[in-house]
């Protein structure tokens, strides 16, 4: 079986508390509240002012590999918001979506351009035949 990881935020700021392990194997999912008993730091909060996400087993492992760390969920999307190393000589950035995300927004973009270029291309068409119907009548009209 194969187990992602939860990611236990605060229901008011959004803001991360614990993010817990991926399984695989032969185990068991924990519910919220055994959640509680393990995580010292969920331990600690109170239980109705926190909620979790559950992610796909393997998830965000482009993110990870980046060095992303999810440090906040949208509350209104309820998607986890990454934070990436800063390189030397350039400011700290603002947690933002997950590469993943902004990878699938980018080809769902990328596939609604391509509609819409072929659309335009069919418009292109029409237009030069109409324009070239249009030449050959305006010949046919003119004297010799």
């Amino acid at each position: 079986m194969l187990i992602g990881s939860k990611v236990y935020y605060d229901a008011n700021s959004g803001n991360v508390i614990v993010i817990t392990p991926e399984f695989a194997g032969p185990v068991v999912e924990t519910t919220k509240e055994q959640d509680f008993k393990l995580y010292k730091s969920l331990e600690e909060k109170v239980f109705e002012e926190v909620n979790f996400i559950q992610l796909e087993h393997g998830a965000y492992k482009f993110d990870r590999f980046k060095g992303g760390e999810i440090v906040r969920i949208d509350l209104e999307t309820k998607e986890p918001l990454f934070l990436y190393p800063v390189e030397e000589g350039t400011e700290p950035n603002s947690p933002s979506n997950s590469l993943e995300s902004q990878i699938n927004d980018l080809r769902q973009r990328l596939d609604e351009s391509d509609t819409r270029n072929e659309k335009l291309v069919e418009e292109n068409t029409l237009n030069q035949i109409a324009l070239m119907e249009l030449h050959a009548m305006l010949l046919s009209t003119l004297q010799d």
